[in-house]
């Protein structure tokens, strides 16, 4: 009796909708976005070092290491990589600044940690978008949105300022183009274990500032509340309040 044997299959990466164990669906939904995540990462950098005008999908796949297909199967084309990307990192930005104020000191941890956490993206939407006049929309975004924020906090603070609208809006343009700049050549000079050093230069830089446009304000330790209606802990060389402040009964708030 002749004996026949079976030749094993050599093991194959492929994926098929017949083979075996496949991820279920929602697994591999979160596989692609976790690899169009780290796709958008690295080409962040190269769209920042090459300027994404220059950059074409062509190049960016050969300086990702990776077949062109690869990158169309996340992304049709290159404007909606950038666009997606851009899109992202603004609504971190924007999402910050949406938060509850939390006293200038925490307010610019959380800044100096996004940046750090994203230092491409920032790269690209500080210095590429704000001199491409078809990128330009998402500079301008963050840009307001920090004058817009910053606007709120002056004339919260102060009474002169709230009564100038002019002179509001250019202290918050000062503020917003200052810090977006400041952040952006620290991260890219600096070492992260000195971060503390930025964060008390910004913190004093801001101060002085406040002090010499603001005479009116009361450098006092109380600052906004929380969402949650706890109060935060003091931070006293950054948290003005209106002097004229009053209760209800005529006496100082």
């Amino acid at each position: 009796m002749t004996l026949t044997t079976r030749t094993p299959k050599k093991p194959t990466t492929r994926v098929t909708h017949l083979r075996r164990g496949r991820p279920r669906r929602e697994e591999a939904g979160e596989r692609r976005i976790k690899r169009a995540d780290e796709l958008m990462r690295a080409a962040a950098m190269v769209f920042a070092e090459r300027g994404p005008r220059t950059t074409t999908m062509d190049s960016l796949a050969e300086a990702l290491g990776i077949p062109k297909a690869v990158l169309y199967r996340y992304f049709p084309s290159k404007d909606e990589l950038l666009h997606t990307m851009l899109g992202r990192i603004l609504d971190q930005w924007t999402e910050l600044h949406k938060r509850p104020w939390p006293g200038l000191s925490q307010n610019l941890r959380e800044v100096i940690a996004l940046a750090r956490a994203n230092p491409d993206e920032l790269r690209l939407l500080v210095r590429n978008c704000e001199a491409d006049p078809e990128l330009r929309r998402y500079y301008d975004t963050l840009h307001s949105t920090i004058v817009r924020f910053t606007e709120d906090l002056l004339a919260e603070a102060s009474e002169g300022m709230a009564a100038d609208p002019v002179v509001r809006s250019l202290s918050s343009h000062a503020v917003a183009g200052f810090m977006l700049h400041a952040v952006l050549w620290w991260i890219e000079h600096a070492d992260p274990a000195r971060d503390e050093d930025f964060l008390r230069w910004a913190r004093e830089s801001l101060g002085t500032l406040y002090r010499r446009w603001m005479p009116d304000a009361d450098w006092g330790q109380r600052r906004p509340r929380a969402e949650n209606g706890s109060s935060p802990s003091p931070d006293p060389a950054t948290q003005p309040r209106r002097k004229a402040e009053t209760t209800s009964s005529g006496k100082p708030g």
